[in-house]
């Protein structure tokens, strides 16, 4: 698009990089996506309490108050629709409760993510994550937000696409963004990647033809510090604990679990994997990869594991992540406010004070570029 300035064209800003800028510091909001808290028998669709999500809207003002600019609300809409055609919402105060959420954090001056999450469930569910399903999703969802200010709320068509081919997920990505484009005109989308909206799938992927969207990654390295102790993920990391960040150069032992699988691999090359430069490196390259495309992008999680991770040790990894991202100048959003990844002291939900000063330095990087 050109706009004409002084007799001279000019190429306009297109929304979504404007959108993008002001997004800065953010903040994930874990807990309407948390569908293995319902039973397998009721679809999951019981997974969220609503007495219990009413006590959390106070949450946002919290968010607000510590400084960050930008929220991501997960949702697990999908637990609350049928499987089948024709599609239908089986569980309306699902939706209620979303509202609530949403627009508690708008009435704080927050921008919103509003994050399709989780909607292929543990992969045993047939037709969950169908783009029939999920275009008719999102159909729904653009018409109940389409009157949310377009400055202020994003659609963030699907998080971590897995087990699911590049050329398949571009696929039914461009399903989506046809479907949200026709519905919210105005509205910007954010897009991530297959293998989990990884740094690397964004890196070898290319744009989509819609100019309104944000593409947005995740970046958890190294993983193996990140995810210590995480009994979710891959073979291996249950049994790592208090590894520290940046390496110690001290020898790990590789648990059996680990052995010839990639979490070996990241175990071997830990000393280099957890160096600033490194890191720093990476989110360039998203950067370049940006810049090449003249598109914006968002960092949508990033953060670690504090069951079994020292507070300073975590403290220090924020603290290379934050300064990178500042004078990188990408938006972003730690996971998580007030979960397993939270900032807070243990046995509180008080930010702690490195933690404090690992965020500080967003703006410290900014100042430097």
């Amino acid at each position: 698009m050109l706009v004409v300035f002084a007799g001279v064209q000019i190429p306009a800003t297109a929304p979504a990089q404007t959108r993008a800028k002001r997004l800065g510091l953010g903040m994930n909001f874990s807990y309407l996506e948390n569908w293995w808290l319902g039973t397998k028998e009721k679809s999951y669709a019981d997974f969220m309490k609503p007495a219990e999500a009413e006590k959390k809207l106070g949450v946002f003002k919290s968010i607000s108050q510590a400084g960050f600019k930008t929220v991501r609300i997960p949702i697990n809409f999908g637990a609350w629709a049928s499987y089948e055609q024709p599609y239908r919402w089986t569980t309306p105060e699902g939706l209620r409760i979303a509202d609530r959420f949403i627009d508690a954090a708008l009435a704080e001056g927050l921008f919103v993510v509003i994050d399709l999450h989780h909607v292929e469930f543990d992969k045993t569910i047939k037709g969950s994550d169908a783009t029939e399903r999920l275009a008719w999703m999102w159909k729904e969802i653009a018409q109940r937000y389409r009157h949310l200010d377009p400055e202020k709320a994003f659609f963030e068509l699907r998080n971590e696409p897995h087990d699911i081919k590049a050329e398949e997920w571009r696929a039914q990505a461009e399903v989506l963004i046809k479907t949200v484009r026709q519905t919210a005109p105005q509205h910007t989308m954010m897009v991530g990647f297959h293998d989990w909206n990884s740094r690397q799938a964004m890196l070898d992927s290319r744009p989509f033809a819609d100019k309104n969207i944000i593409y947005t990654f995740h970046y958890y390295d190294p993983f193996i510090f990140t995810h210590q102790g995480a009994t979710w993920s891959s073979a291996g990391l249950p049994e790592l604990r208090g590894l520290p960040f940046p390496s110690n150069k001290k020898k790990i032992e590789i648990p059996k679990t680990a052995k010839g699988t990639w979490i070996e691999e990241r175990i071997k090359n830990y000393s280099e994997d957890s160096k600033a430069s490194k890191m720093f490196d990476d989110l360039k390259a998203a950067k370049d990869w940006a810049g090449k495309n003249d598109v914006p992008i968002f960092l949508g999680e990033f953060g670690s594991f504090g069951n079994f991770a020292a507070m300073e040790d975590r403290c220090r990894h924020a603290e290379v992540l934050y300064l990178a991202l500042g004078r990188l100048d990408i938006p972003n959003a730690w996971w998580e406010w007030d979960g397993g990844f939270a900032m807070f002291d243990k046995g509180t939900t008080t930010i702690s004070n490195c933690m404090h000063a690992a965020v500080k330095k967003y703006s410290d990087g900014k100042a430097k570029k």
